[in-house]
């Protein structure tokens, strides 16, 4: 028999046994896809084709990670926590960098949280990552931009019918203060808040014990691309050969497509197999 662990991701309350196939799906919500407020073009096409793979797939995958990211109105990648000295919020897809916080382009609205702003963006440029985006609202907890894209649901709902078990949802960016692209850490840690901010070591872990892990969901220029080079920074070379990029099952956020090739370039570079749904072998 093989050893199982009960799973501590968001109360599914069910074993998960080692070995087999794993699908870690990335923010699979309507707001990412066509009529979302940041809709990604192709999303739709990817949506079927993790649709089909699931259903064809329901005895082999033996088990299933979603990701959501659950963002409040106020946020720091969202407008209303960002004003300029006439009062004005930044419009979607704005760019806040460390020097416009210090010459006062921008401020955080609120006071409170003047300090953290010049931080967050200081520690953006201090790591090299993305400068921080001004996005438009997206996934904002309790609206039907957050939740997963009906012909994924369905799918979902036929594996958890047909294995008679939970699928394992992990929330993300429900921090107000950092962007969370990564399903295994904030950009920025928040401190004191490290619970939902730092590496979640559950989900390494847990991902870490199947045979294989299939990737896919939105975007890959963002949230896929972060997620997977975090898995890859904290695994060993040699468990790398099992994650699996499905790269008919993801689409970059336009404009960002030179990040994408980016990441899938430097994924292969690492030992990972960059495949489709139609080429990954299950057995």
């Amino acid at each position: 028999m093989s050893e199982s662990k009960t799973s501590s991701l968001y109360c599914s309350n069910i074993d998960i046994p080692s070995g087999g196939v794993g699908l870690l799906l990335i923010d699979p919500q309507n707001d990412f896809h066509p009529g979302g407020s940041l809709a990604i073009a192709d999303a739709d096409k990817d949506a079927e084709r993790i649709s089909k793979l699931i259903k064809e797939n329901l005895e082999k995958i033996d088990h299933i990670y979603v990701t959501l990211d659950s963002h409040q109105k106020y946020h720091i990648a969202h407008p209303l926590f960002w004003v300029n000295e006439q009062k004005v919020h930044p419009t979607p897809f704005t760019t806040v960098t460390k020097k416009d916080v210090e010459n006062g382009k921008w401020k955080p609205t609120r006071a409170e949280h003047r300090i953290w702003g010049l931080h967050y963006v200081s520690e953006l440029e201090r790591k090299g990552n993305f400068a921080l985006t001004i996005w438009p609202e997206h996934c904002l907890i309790g609206t039907p931009g957050h939740c997963v894209r009906g012909v994924i649901q369905e799918a979902l709902q036929a594996w958890e019918d047909a294995k008679e078990k939970a699928v394992s949802y992990i929330v993300k960016g429900n921090n107000s203060k950092t962007e969370h692209y990564s399903a295994i850490k904030a950009e920025v840690i928040v401190p004191g808040e490290e619970d939902l901010t730092d590496l979640n070591r559950t989900l390494l872990d847990e991902l870490s014990r199947h045979d294989k892990v299939l990737i896919c969901g939105q975007a890959s220029s963002h949230c896929v691309n972060f997620t997977v080079r975090d898995i890859a920074d904290n695994w060993t070379d040699s468990s790398l050969k099992k994650l699996y990029v499905l790269r008919d099952a993801m689409s970059p956020v336009p404009g960002f497509e030179e990040a994408e090739m980016q990441f899938l370039k430097d994924m292969g570079k690492k030992g990972l197999v960059i495949t489709s749904t139609e080429r990954v072998n299950l057995s």
